[in-house]
């Protein structure tokens, strides 16, 4: 059993880190976790909208 990730699995992790880094760096995240949320939603409509997540 390979443990490595497939292909696809690679390239959608490719994609998410690219999206995460550059709508929702560190400092943007930690801001966030401070927040009654804790998490920008709009962030979140974008990864669902833009990357089918």
């Amino acid at each position: 059993m390979s443990l490595a990730f497939s292909p696809g699995q690679e390239e959608l992790r490719r994609v998410v880190r690219q999206f995460l880094e550059t709508r929702a760096p560190e400092s943007a995240v930690r801001e966030q976790m401070a927040t009654e949320t804790g998490f920008d939603k709009q962030v979140w409509r974008q990864m669902s909208d833009q990357l089918g997540l």
